[in-house]
C-alpha cells in the first residue's frame, strides 16, 4: 500500500480545528461537570429525611439541658452546705479564742483602753506651696487634691515620683527645670 503524501486534506482539516476554550473537548468537559454538579446536588437536597427526628431533636436538648441544670443545683447544695459547716466550725474557734483572750487579760477591756487614751494630735497645718517658683494657686489645689501638702513631701520625692506627677499633671518638665525639690528642701528646713 501506498502512504498519503504529507499534508493531506484530513490532517489539514484537523490542525484548523480550534485550540483552548473553543475546543469541542473542553465543551464537553464542561457538560460532565455540570452533569455530575447537579447529580451531587439533587443527592444532597432531596435525600429522604426522618422529620420526626428531627422535631424530637429539641426536646430531647432541653431535656438534657434540665438535666445538666438540676446536676448543678444538687453540686451547689452540697458546696453551700459544706461552706456553712466551715464558717460554723471557724465562729466557734473564734469564739474560743476570743474567750481565751479576755480571761487572759489582766485588766477589764475599758480600764485597758482608759490606760491606753492618748491626747489628741492637732492637725497639721499645709504649707503654702505657692512659695515654690511656678507654683500657682492652681497647681497648688492640683498638688493638695494628689495629697501633696507640704514642702517635705515634696523634697522627698524621687526621680520617679518626679516623673509620675510631672507626667500626670502635664507639667512638662517644669518640675526639674525650676527646682522643686531643691527649693521644698531649703522652705522645709526653716
Amino acid at each position: 500500500m501506498d502512504k498519503p503524501a504529507f499534508p493531506t486534506a484530513d490532517t489539514e482539516k484537523m490542525l484548523s480545528l480550534p485550540v483552548g476554550a473553543l475546543s469541542p473537548l473542553w465543551l464537553m468537559f464542561a457538560g460532565a461537570a455540570t452533569v455530575g454538579a447537579a447529580w451531587y446536588w439533587s443527592r444532597t437536597f432531596f435525600k429522604p429525611t426522618n422529620l420526626e427526628a428531627l422535631i424530637a431533636l429539641p426536646e430531647t436538648a432541653a431535656e438534657t439541658a434540665v438535666e445538666a441544670a438540676a446536676e448543678t443545683v444538687e453540686l451547689a447544695e452540697v458546696v453551700v452546705e459544706a461552706t456553712a459547716e466551715v464558717v460554723e466550725a471557724t465562729l466557734e474557734v473564734a469564739a474560743d479564742v476570743a474567750e481565751t483572750l479576755v480571761e487572759a487579760a489582766p485588766a477589764p477591756v475599758a480600764e485597758l483602753a482608759v490606760a491606753m487614751a492618748f491626747e489628741p494630735v492637732a492637725p497639721i497645718e499645709p504649707d503654702d506651696l505657692t512659695r515654690l517658683t511656678g507654683v500657682g494657686p492652681k497647681l497648688a489645689a492640683s498638688l493638695a487634691e494628689r495629697g501633696v501638702t507640704r514642702f517635705a513631701q515634696i523634697a522627698a520625692w524621687t526621680d520617679d515620683d518626679v516623673a509620675a506627677f510631672d507626667k500626670d499633671m502635664k507639667l512638662m518638665g517644669r518640675i526639674a527645670r525650676e527646682a522643686w525639690i531643691a527649693q521644698a528642701t531649703r522652705l522645709a528646713a526653716h
